[in-house]
């Protein structure tokens, strides 16, 4: 990630847009309980683990970035939580730098998993994907918001292609159950909730 994309993640405006449209669609209506273990994948600057927090009241959240900066910003970010998450919870996070494709954890650790627009800056991006699966628990929620991209717009952006079919396919080629797959109409953005089978 260049290093305007990381000004932009840790901007107001990145965080307005995630708590105005994105968590609500990311975690809402979800059946997740008060002792669960809530993974957060490229966790950026650290709104997402306060968004987590805010909507679902998790035993714990641990946030994975593999950009150690972005750590460092999370960590500084929740220490000094900005007006909207003052009464939001902060001693249940914790932020760890490790790659997505190579998660420290051990099978069935997390309850849930989340990411915000991640996937699409990850080459390997299946292999996220199939450590997602393989951490959390048998019915364990994967709810995510990812952006539908074409060779045309990796090549001008930067970011790798995702298609609709191919993502349908890695997740249910995993063992996922879709539950939703919502498909923006004017945005190349999709909102996914699915579901480790049992």
């Amino acid at each position: 990630m260049h290093f305007i994309e990381k000004l932009f993640i840790r901007s107001p405006l990145r965080v307005y847009f995630q708590r105005k449209f994105e968590a609500p669609m990311v975690l809402s209506n979800l059946n997740v309980s008060k002792d669960s273990i809530c993974l957060e994948i490229g966790c950026g600057g650290g709104a997402g683990a306060l968004l987590i927090n805010q909507h679902l009241d998790c035993q714990r959240v641990i946030g994975v970035d593999i950009d150690p900066d972005m750590i460092k910003a999370a960590r500084r970010y929740i220490s000094r939580p900005p007006r909207w998450a003052r009464n939001v919870r902060t001693d249940n996070i914790e932020f760890v730098c490790q790659d997505a494709a190579e998660l420290p954890f051990p099978d069935a650790h997390f309850d849930a998993a989340f990411l915000f627009g991640v996937l699409d800056h990850i080459k390997d991006w299946q292999a996220v994907i199939a450590e997602v699966f393989r951490v959390l628990k048998p019915g364990g929620v994967f709810s995510f918001e990812e952006f539908l991209l074409s060779t045309s717009a990796e090549n001008r952006l930067g970011h790798v292609s995702i298609r609709e079919a191919e993502l349908r396919e890695a997740l249910t080629g995993q063992g996922f159950s879709i539950r939703s797959f919502q498909v923006m109409k004017y945005i190349p953005r999709c909102f996914v909730r699915a579901v480790k089978g049992v």
